[in-house]
């Protein structure tokens, strides 16, 4: 009788393959990419139909668009703050405005083209298809989910050519949500490499990661971007050879003309003067003009270039923002400034409104595009005063930059007479911050840098907790110095001498302008190759300090 085998042994075995075939299984699903695919509407924070998303430079932005109609619309700020800061909203009128080289567009929420709607709380939208019929920006317009894809700088891409066909994932690794398909051939913006993984900015505006095995050089061609005829502002041939040298010469009465000669007579090198001519004196933008045709006729026999100087701050009270929220009081002060310039031979007009703040922005950035426009056509160069972008980042520089001929860096008032702690006028890193940031957003060919003919004294009496300050010329600070024992050491981490005395009532402090310090700011408008200088003020200077900035000039 044949012995019945037992069946442990193939049992065995079968659990055995079971087993590895679990195992295997199991390191597969652990190993497999997922082909899950995330929400788009989750993706872009999408919470409503009405919404719509908007993506601008690679950043998906945490404001919405609003769909209506079928149309997408951007809320007006969202547009001035990332899309287009050329549009203009005029409250008083209810239009929006756009200033081209070849005249002003305009819209009103009841015109029929759907440009402009307003929203339930009056707050002005603008139609995605406007904003890319009129901007020089590239501006794409997606459904599902409806999304708006922008860019408006395409400095410094670094871009990469999709070489398979390759999903685009939430974060980096295989395991994580699709956001979307990409083709061979696609281009991308390259952000950063991972371990076998890159973030990339996708076309239709995703920001994910990919395998940076399916990716290779190259893909810049597709994010070129060519401005339009019809968006380039020309400017003037200002008629000076080489960097500009630019005095500004304060006027505060119409006597004040006749020391031209004797303002000049030491300023060797100086080929522009600035004097402060204009002030609006009243809410209709009437001008107060000190302008004198004998004074130009006098400065261009001296080889000068004079940019009369329209400024706020000689104390009429009148609101800056408001007379220019309207276009009539915007075209009247125009007009008049293009009168005076043709009846004394201006050459130019340099705009110092310096009460300009975050509401009031847009307003003055149309002041300056109505008035290039009106200017430029008569010949006449237009310049602006900007403070330094640490305390006016919403002055849209590279806005202002498109019309203006030369933006002029007020690279001074670091401490003021308001200031509640001492400190210098203008150090040396104050002075390059300012210059860097401005260069973040114009090109250097058009930055002045206006240094400091002044040095602001300190005198902080014990018991009281507000310093006391006045601003000096460098002679009368000289004898500042002398007057109250202060001894002076160079300081080279601020760039200027600088120095402090007590007395049993006070202490006093300095930290002076002078040719050592005007040599070190003059160093930083060479290293940054700056299209020229500025000087405030005319008459606070010794004569040694242009030979000073004539050797940086070149």
């Amino acid at each position: 009788m044949r012995k019945k085998k037992s069946p442990v042994p193939v049992i065995a075995g079968v659990i055995a393959a079971a087993g590895i075939g679990g195992i295997g299984g199991f390191a597969v699903n652990r190993y497999a990419p997922t082909d899950e695919r995330i929400d788009s509407r989750e993706y872009y924070g999408l919470t409503g139909e009405s919404q719509a998303a908007l993506v601008v430079n690679g950043q998906v932005l945490e404001e919405k668009g609003l769909l209506s109609d079928g149309i997408i619309y951007i809320d007006y700020q969202t547009v001035w703050n990332y899309f287009n800061s050329g549009f203009y909203w005029e409250e008083g009128r209810a239009q929006l405005m756009l200033t081209l080289p070849e005249g002003t567009l305009s819209w009103t929420p009841d015109d029929g083209s759907s440009a402009v709607i307003l929203g339930e709380d009056g707050t002005p939208y603008i139609s995605a298809a406007c904003i890319q019929e009129n901007s020089d920006i590239d501006l794409t317009i997606y459904q599902d989910p409806d999304r708006v894809v922008a860019r408006t700088d395409w400095s410094g891409i670094e871009a990469r050519t999709v070489t398979e066909n390759t999903p685009v994932r939430y974060r980096g690794g295989p395991k994580s949500e699709i956001l979307t398909e990409l083709q061979a051939g696609e281009a991308v913006v390259f952000l950063e490499d991972l371990e076998g993984w890159t973030q990339v900015v996708t076309q239709d505006g995703y920001v994910g990661y990919v395998r940076s095995d399916a990716l290779a050089e190259g893909g810049e061609e597709a994010f070129v971007h060519t401005t339009e005829e019809r968006f380039l502002f020309t400017g003037v041939d200002d008629g000076i050879e080489g960097k500009i040298n630019m005095g500004f010469d304060y006027i505060g009465a119409p006597e004040h003309n006749e020391s031209l000669g004797e303002v000049i007579a030491s300023a060797s090198g100086m080929n522009v003067i600035a004097p402060t001519w204009f002030s609006v004196q009243d809410t209709d933008g009437t001008l107060l003009s000190y302008a004198d045709k004998s004074y130009v006729d006098q400065a261009h026999g001296a080889g000068l270039k004079v940019w009369g100087v329209i400024g706020d701050v000689n104390g009429t009270g009148v609101s800056t923002g408001d007379v220019l929220a309207d276009t009539s009081r915007r075209a009247y002060i125009i007009q008049q400034l293009l009168d005076i310039a043709a009846q004394t031979g201006l050459d130019g007009i340099n705009v110092d409104f310096e009460s300009i703040r975050e509401e009031t922005a847009p307003q003055f950035l149309q002041f300056l595009k109505e008035l290039c426009v009106a200017a430029h056509g008569q010949g006449l160069v237009v310049s602006v005063d900007n403070f330094v972008p640490l305390y006016t980042w919403y002055y849209k520089r590279a806005e202002q930059a498109k019309t203006v001929d030369y933006i002029v860096i007020m690279g001074y008032d670091e401490h003021t007479a308001s200031s509640e702690e001492i400190g210098s006028v203008a150090s040396l890193p104050f002075v390059e911050q300012g210059i860097t940031d401005t260069l973040e957003e114009v090109s250097s060919e058009k930055v002045i840098n206006a240094i400091p003919f002044y040095t602001r004294a300190w005198t902080e009496v014990f018991g009281e907790t507000v310093p006391q300050s006045e601003a000096l010329g460098m002679d009368e600070a000289a004898a500042f110095v002398a007057e109250h024992g202060i001894t002076t050491a160079w300081d080279a981490s601020v760039g200027q001498n600088v120095g402090s005395a007590e007395t049993d009532e006070a202490r006093y402090s300095i930290w002076l302008e002078d040719e050592q310090s005007i040599a070190e700011k003059m160093k930083l408008i060479q290293k940054y190759d700056l299209a020229g200088v500025a000087e405030w003020r005319l008459g606070f200077e010794r004569s040694t300090v242009w030979e000073i900035i004539a050797q940086y000039m070149q």
